[in-house]
């Protein structure tokens, strides 16, 4: 009987590892120098959000779709802009109603405090974001553009040390 637990315990154990996500080492390009930028607009409804910016160097003869990119709890799209010879993933994300804080009660009555929200409630990641990442770290998937569809599969690649830059501010 206890061999019989072991077993069954084991089979979980190894079932939980397969569904994580696996981090390639040797993707088909490189990125130098990543970066991230808040932004706030001069009024109101310009809004506020960040840019993240990964300068990327395309290895010669690899046709590569990047799909997402994982970053401060958002799952974000991947634009890539060519500047001459540059090339670079962008990321802009725009923050939405749902990310700004709500309004709070201050008030000498503590009875018309009743719908302030406690502050642990208050910051939201997205609901399908399946990584545990530090503050300077970001995961993209892509994959490899192959003849064949079918054995093309999406790889994950962690990057490090993204440096945040000054917020720009609009007037």
């Amino acid at each position: 009987m206890k061999n019989a637990s072991i077993l069954i315990v084991t089979i979980f154990s190894l079932y939980g590892c397969s569904s994580q996500k696996k981090f390639t080492t040797a993707p088909p390009f490189s990125i130098h120098n990543p970066s991230y930028q808040q932004y706030a607009g001069g009024r109101e409804e310009s809004g506020t959000g960040f840019i993240l910016q990964l300068p990327v160097d395309l290895e010669a003869g690899n046709e590569i779709e990047f799909i997402e990119v994982f970053f401060r709890g958002h799952v974000l799209k991947p634009e890539l802009e060519e500047q001459g010879e540059n090339v670079r993933i962008v990321c802009n994300h725009r923050d939405s109603d749902e990310d700004k804080k709500p309004d709070i009660i201050m008030h000498s009555d503590p009875k018309m405090e009743v719908g302030n929200q406690p502050p642990g409630s208050i910051s939201k990641k997205d609901k399908d974001f399946p990584f545990e990442l530090k503050k300077g770290e970001a995961v993209i998937s892509f994959k490899n553009i192959t003849a064949d569809p079918q054995k093309s599969k999406i790889t994950y690649f962690k990057i490090t040390g993204i440096k945040t830059k000054p917020s720009l501010i609009y007037k």
